[in-house]
C-alpha cells in the first residue's frame, strides 16, 4: 500500500436522527457537535417529536423533568457517538445553558453541566473547555427587566465547547507518528 492510499480520507453526508447512527462505519478520531439546547423554546417541538411526554411535562409546567427528559434524548446520541469513537478520540459539543419561565418558575437550565456528568459516567476523561463569548446588542441585555432590581438577572453571553477524550491518550502508528511530526508548527509559524 502506498503512502497517498493511507492519507485518503472519505467523507460522507448521512441526513438522520443521530440518536441511530448505524450508517457510520468507525473509527471515529473526532466529533464536533451543536444539538439543540435543551430548554429553548425553539427546540420544544423537536424534543416533543422524539418523546410525547416532554410535551406533556411542559404543558404542566414540570419544567425539571421536562428538562431531564430533554437530556436523555441527547444522552441516546452521545451513547451512539460513544460506541463509534476510538480510545483517545475526541468529542467536541457546542451547548448553551437555558434561562427560561415555565409556569411561575424562571431560572436557568444548566445543559453543560448534564453532558458533563453524562460523558463522566461514560468514562471520558473531562478536558478544559472553551468559553464562548457571544456578545448581545439588545438594549437589556444585562438585567433582565432592567428597571425592578429584585427581577434582575445576568443574561448568558456565552455558550460552552465541551471537550471529552474517550479512555486516555490516543496511540499512533509509527506512520500515524511521523505524520504528526511532519504537521508540527515551527514555534515562529505558531506565533504568526
Amino acid at each position: 500500500m502506498e503512502l497517498i492510499d493511507i492519507l485518503k480520507t472519505n467523507h460522507q453526508i448521512i441526513f438522520k436522527n443521530s440518536q441511530d447512527m448505524e450508517d457510520i462505519i468507525s473509527p471515529i478520531n473526532l466529533v464536533v457537535t451543536s444539538p439543540p439546547y435543551p430548554m429553548i423554546e425553539m427546540w420544544d417541538e423537536l424534543f416533543t417529536t422524539l418523546n410525547p411526554v416532554i410535551g406533556d411535562c411542559l404543558s404542566e409546567n414540570e419544567s425539571m423533568k421536562t428538562c431531564d427528559l430533554m437530556h436523555e434524548e441527547l444522552n441516546k446520541v452521545w451513547s451512539e457517538i460513544d460506541r463509534g469513537l476510538v480510545n483517545g478520540g475526541i468529542v467536541c459539543i457546542n451547548i448553551g445553558d437555558a434561562t427560561r419561565k415555565i409556569g411561575d418558575s424562571f431560572q436557568l437550565y444548566s445543559n453543560h453541566s448534564k453532558i458533563i456528568q453524562y460523558f463522566e459516567k461514560l468514562g471520558y476523561q473531562v478536558l478544559p473547555p472553551i468559553i464562548w463569548r457571544k456578545q448581545s446588542n439588545k438594549p437589556n441585555k444585562f438585567m433582565g427587566s432592567g428597571m425592578l432590581p429584585p427581577n434582575a438577572y445576568v443574561t448568558l453571553e456565552h455558550e460552552y465547547i465541551l471537550i471529552f477524550r474517550k479512555k486516555g491518550n490516543r496511540s499512533f502508528s509509527n506512520l500515524e507518528r511521523d505524520n504528526r511530526q511532519g504537521s508540527a508548527y515551527f514555534w515562529e509559524e505558531r506565533n504568526l
